[in-house]
């Protein structure tokens, strides 16, 4: 028995894709759970988040509550799988396991699955091709002593206060993590108008953080009977297929 992971982009008759058409560049993301999605917008932009508000109130979705994220703001919607055709039901329809979230972007969606069985991937594809055009990007065995999960951003990043993540970001962009080093604490500190002593607070108590949140990961990995092998893949990943179309090219 094989497990397959498949990524795919494809285009159909979706509220959401359809708002990605008026919003260039925006990349939605979507997280279906039961009978609630959540829906992040990665911009404050006040003419951005006007049109996704319109766009939910005339699809007939309630927002039962919205929270400002860093970056960009998440909102709670009721599920819109039981009024469309989502992708969530085809899943379902093949015995196929969703891993978010769905990516709407430029007027495409963007999904990942995970399969048993190679035929009822190759019926589902038959099914996703009547509903609109559909682009394989990747597909992937994955050996079954590696288990396969989707990392929250919450639950690595979550206990970091907004200054650890500056000071995480601002390491790495000016070289600090690379080898040999091209920049010190010190260099990085008067950048900031701060210290060295502050600024290398701030960057331990970050690095202790992640990697506390990062150990139970990789404890899992470790568990393994063997390193995973390599694995065929056939186009590039989902991150990869997104990033020309962020970065605003074609």
């Amino acid at each position: 028995m094989a497990l397959w992971e498949v990524t795919f982009r494809n285009q159909y008759d979706y509220p959401f894709l359809q708002l990605s058409t008026k919003l260039p560049g925006t990349a939605l993301s979507m997280w279906c759970i039961w009978n609630r999605e959540l829906l992040q917008v990665p911009t404050r932009d006040p003419a951005v988040l006007k049109v996704v508000e319109k766009a939910i109130r005339d699809a007939g979705h309630v927002v039962d509550e919205w929270v400002d994220a860093r970056g960009g703001r998440i909102f709670l919607l009721e599920c819109t799988c039981g009024r469309h055709r989502s992708m969530w039901n085809v899943f379902d329809e093949h015995q196929c396991l969703d891993s978010p979230p769905a990516v709407f972007l430029d007027g495409w969606a963007y999904h990942r699955f995970l399969s048993f069985d190679p035929e009822r991937t190759r019926t589902l594809f038959k099914d996703l091709r009547e509903l609109g055009p559909t682009v394989l990007l990747q597909k992937r065995e994955l050996p079954l002593h590696v288990l396969p999960s989707s990392i929250w951003a919450g639950s690595l990043f979550g206990d970091l206060t907004g200054r650890q993540v500056d000071a995480v970001l601002r390491a790495h962009r000016s070289g600090y993590y690379s080898s040999p080093r091209s920049v010190t604490t010190d260099d990085l500190a008067r950048g900031l108008g701060l210290s060295r002593s502050t600024f290398e607070e701030h960057l331990r108590k970050a690095e202790n953080r992640l990697i506390n949140a990062l150990i139970p990961y990789l404890e899992l990995y470790a568990t393994a009977d063997r390193p995973p092998e390599k694995m065929a893949s056939r186009g590039p990943p989902l991150e990869a297929a997104l990033a020309p179309r962020l970065a605003g090219k074609t």
